[in-house]
């Protein structure tokens, strides 16, 4: 038993674990999920499309964006949007009022949370929109729990959605489902990694309650 209990203590203390209790320090925090689709990934790229979900996993914006410029290839083999496809829908100009009145004093979790905040900034200085309310953001950014917890699929020291997803075990989600279902993915990512946490410190806890009997 009190090996057992040894064992336990060092899978509490691998980085998968330790990744777990932040995800569930970030999951007690009543955080706010954003998720993001944009033309591309340079200096001009922009958001087309953005969902936002509350704690309890409500979809409380969903949006597809005319953006002013053109879509990278690339990216619309990737989520499947093009500009045709964004014909009609609001411009950011249009929703930002309401983005930014959501997003005001909530903690936020975004997977890559330095390329999403640099395209929204982009995206705002393209329009002439203000960009001091990005500032003020505090934001989580998943991809480097998920790198921490899983490792890396690339030199940079990075992880992909992708591979974040199939080391977690969450099945059903794919790049070209949209914001909405990335932004799901997102949280069964972090819950599944909390879980982990969780249910090792459970284990432990009953092994030494029998140790002590």
């Amino acid at each position: 038993m009190q090996k057992d209990t040894l064992v336990l203590e060092r899978e509490l203390a691998s980085s998968l674990s330790r990744a777990g209790g932040v995800a569930l320090a970030w999951l007690n925090a009543k955080p706010i999920y954003i998720s993001m689709k944009t033309t591309g990934s340079g200096k001009d790229a922009q958001v087309i499309e953005m969902a936002i979900l509350d704690t309890d996993q409500s979809v409380i914006f969903h949006s597809q964006m005319l953006p002013s410029v053109a879509v990278d290839p690339e990216a619309e083999l990737s989520h499947g949007i093009n500009l045709s496809a964004l014909q009609g829908r609001p411009a950011l100009s249009q929703v930002l009022a309401q983005i930014m009145s959501i997003v005001e004093y909530r903690p936020i979790v975004m997977f890559n949370a330095i390329f999403n905040s640099r395209i929204l900034k982009q995206s705002c200085q393209a329009l002439d929109l203000p960009i001091d309310w990005l500032d003020s953001l505090a934001v989580n950014c998943a991809m480097y729990l998920a790198a921490n917890a899983y490792g890396t699929d690339n030199r940079y020291g990075t992880v992909s959605m992708a591979f974040a997803m199939q080391k977690a075990k969450v099945i059903g989600f794919r790049d070209d489902n949209g914001a909405v279902a990335e932004g799901y993915a997102l949280v069964q990512i972090l819950k599944l990694m909390a879980n982990h946490h969780e249910t090792l410190k459970a284990k432990l806890a009953h092994g030494k309650m029998q140790i002590s009997a």
